[in-house]
């Protein structure tokens, strides 16, 4: 039934909750039991995969329990009256649930997919220069108060809205958390300056919200958040979270690349060190011979 994301910020301040939203619910069960399925009975029947190893269950899992949590649990209610709820919401669903998934993807299962998506479309989408500004900007785009506005008026105009911006935020992802070793083509170093770039561009929508000095969206401001938030503090909360969220999530890609990088250069110079150390020898002994 459509209805108007304002109707809902009329209400009350604080609004009945539910903890069963059952289209997230059902979705996040269909993916759990086919993951499940997928790295249980099906992958000890083909013998030619190795097992899913336990840490990248645990991130999958995870994916799907965030998933609950933006759309399956009473922040859906709250998010109907605080812009706060709403941006924490987006946070789960934009920042952390595309690496937890992707994270989670064994590598067949990740080809098996982007062998079914338009290959030429799919390539271009997830090069890291479009990737990076095709997300920003609908992110961006999307927090104009005008567009908001309209998008939050009717049902579905908020459902193709999220479902474009979560599509992105896994193409904008992609280059960073490559589920499929022969695509993952940036090196670490390129992630570090893709990861923060990421950052530099969110920034801005997220410094209208936290800076301006009225109220931004007519969807949201009708009443007192929870019965004691003003709408200007709430609105500026929202900004706040999300900057937060982004930098804690952004900090550890960063942290998680930066390591792995030294990982990697210290075993080139370990090879490297041992390729001396042989032809020494060989230049010794042949020199003894």
């Amino acid at each position: 039934m459509m209805h108007s994301h304002m109707h809902h910020a009329a209400h009350a301040g604080s609004p009945a909750a539910s903890w069963f939203h059952w289209e997230a619910i059902l979705i996040v069960l269909i993916l759990g039991i086919g993951y499940a399925w997928y790295t249980g009975p099906r992958q000890k029947r083909m013998a030619t995969t190795s097992p899913v190893p336990t840490h990248q269950k645990v991130w999958f899992y995870t994916g799907l329990m965030l998933i609950y949590a933006a759309h399956g649990s009473p922040l859906v209610d709250w998010g109907h009256i605080s812009f706060s709820v709403h941006m924490l919401q987006q946070s789960i669903m934009y920042l952390m649930v595309p690496p937890a998934i992707l994270l989670g993807m064994p590598p067949d299962a990740a080809r098996a997919i982007v062998k079914r998506l338009p290959k030429g479309l799919f390539a271009f989408l997830t090069q890291p220069l479009i990737s990076i500004l095709l997300f920003n900007l609908l992110f961006s785009l999307y927090h104009v108060p005008v567009i908001f506005d309209t998008l939050m008026s009717q049902t579905w105009y908020h459902v193709i809205s999220h479902t474009l911006l979560i599509l992105t935020a896994f193409m904008m992802w992609w280059p960073v958390v490559c589920p499929v070793p022969e695509l993952d083509k940036l090196s670490e170093l390129k992630k570090i300056a893709y990861i923060f770039a990421n950052g530099i561009l969110i920034t801005p929508a997220c410094a209208l919200i936290i800076f301006a000095r009225d109220l931004l969206y007519a969807s949201y401001g009708h009443v007192q958040v929870f019965g004691f938030l003003p709408p200007i503090d709430d609105q500026q909360f929202g900004g706040v979270i999300m900057k937060i969220i982004q930098e804690i999530v952004y900090g550890t890609a960063l942290g998680i690349t930066f390591f792995r990088w030294v990982k990697k250069e210290r075993a080139k110079s370990d090879e490297q060190t041992d390729a001396i150390a042989v032809r020494m020898s060989t230049a010794e002994s042949d020199g003894h011979a």
